[in-house]
């Protein structure tokens, strides 16, 4: 069947493998901390076997995903015109593009000229950093785009895509001579004999430079798979091959990734000019992406479902927060010396967790959606529009704004604590309190206390959603109302104590936050009625005992000595990452409740009755 006249069936397959690949992404780029290659830091532990080990997935992922990003764009096609395909691609693109340039790139380079430059840190150093980026001098040599380069590629590709397109007929006939000429075993053959070419004839010369006028075997090898993406959507004949030679694909793949392993491994691996070597790379790159498609269009071209349309709009902000993070807590852990196991465990899920609270937050917040590369917010109006107060999931819409900002303040506190350790150097997380991060010893207090004193009106706010969404759950206003002082008191102990720096006496108002250990019970009170949720009221119980344990062991209860002088400090972190941590965890699952009974039984009747019963 031609493009011209595609299938209206969306291919869950491709979007299944785009999260897939995007998911190995962060494992890689995880991985490339520990590895002897150059990257913007590196753990204390390295590994010659990284050499080796980053093969698994380094030939073929991001041609993959190039290959996958042009078939997405071939489906933006069917139901627009080029001019509005075009503006499209812009308006996802660009302004992710420019945010990520001047906002995140900036913290991973200014980490990475600490690292490595001696850059100053603290407030003043990230300030003359900026200053430096961006400065005449700086824009001159270039601005840093990192792993957003990616985007830039996308982008180009695009419009050269799209002005193909433009020229009647020229994609269906690019698709047809495809069909015609990768029929049967050629499928596998022919472009392996193309990667092959270019590896042999570009790669010695230009290598991969992710400069986008000046990265010729790159746009070889991602362009060609972009556009051959776009021309064989429709083309039924090419993904039934790759289904039925998927397994002779992977047997090649599983033949010659250990192969390319040894040539990396031995001294003689670049013998014969490296003919053999591009040989075998281009086997394994080609092999393993037609195992990939063909296995997925055979198992997975139907199987949707909510998991994979939450990953499919939680993909591009995962993609844009993800290094940042992972730079910033490998700045931040490497000095605590940790196995090399239990600190690439926290790396990734830092990462990934971190990466997942960001996509949460950004969501909700519909101002700053397109900076995130997702779409304008459905349904969910702000400022207040009555119109849209019809549409099912803009009940509760203001308590679940304020349980937001539940799922924001623990990510707002966990990103202060972070910047006010960088800014403070030498600081001892074994041995030191956090509370030393805002006192007369640090360099630059602002940043702790004043993250601080958001974070607990945050925490207050908060308090409020949950105490509302219970009453909205329960109709239970008594419990609503305790849970919602609880909250408040702990928020208002949290701003005030950064109001009197320690050692001040005064700072030990922060014994209010402590009330937030109740919060737990309090809930599943509140909410002892509701018979459906049972994830969010076992959470709740282990979350009390966690925080009852903590608190009986480091209150020297039991096993007294476990606690001492030496390591207080890392109690003390896990000690308010749960006590923190949770209360995200927790309105986020309420916001999904809230959401599931505003979906399931919808106010009728007139605006005014939609909006009273929204609220």
């Amino acid at each position: 069947m031609p493009p011209s006249a595609p299938s209206s069936a969306r291919r869950y397959d491709l979007d299944w493998i785009r999260v897939g690949a995007f998911g190995l992404l962060i494992l890689y780029h995880v991985g490339l901390v520990y590895g002897v290659y150059g990257w913007h830091v590196h753990s204390v532990h390295t590994f010659e076997w990284m050499r080796e080990a980053i093969l698994i997935t380094n030939p073929w992922r991001l041609t993959l995903l190039f290959l996958v990003s042009g078939a997405a764009l071939r489906f933006m096609t069917f139901r627009r015109t080029p001019r509005q395909v075009a503006r499209a691609r812009f308006e996802r693109l660009v302004p992710p593009l420019l945010f990520g340039a001047v906002v995140l790139v900036p913290i991973q380079s200014w980490i990475e000229a600490m690292d490595k430059a001696g850059w100053p840190g603290g407030l003043a150093g990230y300030a003359a950093w900026m200053a430096h980026e961006f400065s005449f001098s700086g824009l001159a040599d270039g601005v840093p785009v990192n792993h957003l380069w990616f985007i830039v590629y996308i982008a180009a590709y695009s419009v050269v895509t799209i002005l193909l397109w433009r020229r009647p007929g020229l994609i269906d006939r690019i698709g047809g001579w495809l069909e015609k000429s990768l029929a049967g075993p050629r499928l596998l053959t022919l472009p392996i004999l193309y990667l092959i070419a270019i590896r042999i004839l570009l790669f010695p010369w230009f290598g991969v430079t992710n400069v986008l006028h000046w990265d010729w075997y790159n746009h070889a090898l991602s362009l060609a798979a972009f556009i051959f993406g776009f021309s064989i959507v429709g083309r039924e004949s090419i993904w039934r091959d790759m289904e039925r030679y998927r397994w002779v694909a992977l047997g090649l793949a599983a033949v010659a990734l250990p192969i390319m392993m040894a040539q990396v491994w031995h001294p003689g691996g670049r013998a014969f000019w490296g003919v053999p070597k591009a040989m075998v790379y281009g086997l394994d790159q080609w092999a393993t992406i037609v195992a990939i498609l063909g296995f997925g269009s055979r198992h997975l071209r139907s199987r949707g479902g909510p998991v994979l349309t939450y990953l499919t709009e939680a993909t591009f902000p995962l993609y844009l927060a993800h290094q940042t993070i992972l730079v910033a807590a490998v700045w931040i852990i490497r000095p605590a010396h940790l196995p090399a196991g239990l600190e690439a465990l926290s790396l990734l899920l830092i990462t990934f967790l971190g990466s997942f609270a960001v996509y949460e937050v950004v969501k909700r917040i519909p101002a700053i959606r397109p900076l995130w590369g997702l779409k304008p917010a459905g349904g969910r109006p702000w400022p207040l529009d009555l119109e849209a107060l019809r549409h099912p999931a803009a009940r509760y819409h203001r308590r679940r704004r304020l349980l937001a900002v539940g799922i924001a303040a623990p990510l707002l506190a966990l990103t202060v604590v972070a910047a006010a350790i960088a800014a403070y150097p030498g600081f001892d997380n074994a041995t030191q309190y956090l509370s030393e991060l805002g006192g007369s010893t640090a360099q630059a207090p602002i940043i702790f206390n004043g993250g601080v004193f958001i974070a607990g009106i945050m925490a207050g706010v908060a308090g409020i959603g949950f105490g509302l969404a219970v009453y909205a759950l329960t109709e239970k206003r008594i419990a609503g109302a305790v849970i919602a002082a609880v909250f408040v008191l702990a928020g208002a102990g949290m701003s005030a104590s950064t109001l009197y720096p320690w050692p001040d006496p005064r700072h030990m108002i922060i014994n209010l936050a402590l009330g937030i250990q109740l919060a737990p019970v309090l809930l599943l009170w509140g909410l002892a009625s509701r018979r459906d949720l049972p994830r969010l009221k076992i959470f709740l119980t282990a979350i009390f005992v966690i925080m009852a344990c903590l608190t009986v062991v480091t209150k020297h209860m039991i096993f007294p000595g476990t606690v001492n002088d030496a390591n207080v400090g890392w109690w003390e972190r896990a000690y308010a990452l749960v006590l923190v941590g949770w209360v995200g965890v927790a309105a986020w699952l309420l916001d999904r409740k809230l959401l599931q009974e505003a979906i399931k039984s919808p106010s009728g009747g007139s605006v005014a009755q939609v909006a009273a019963a929204g609220e």
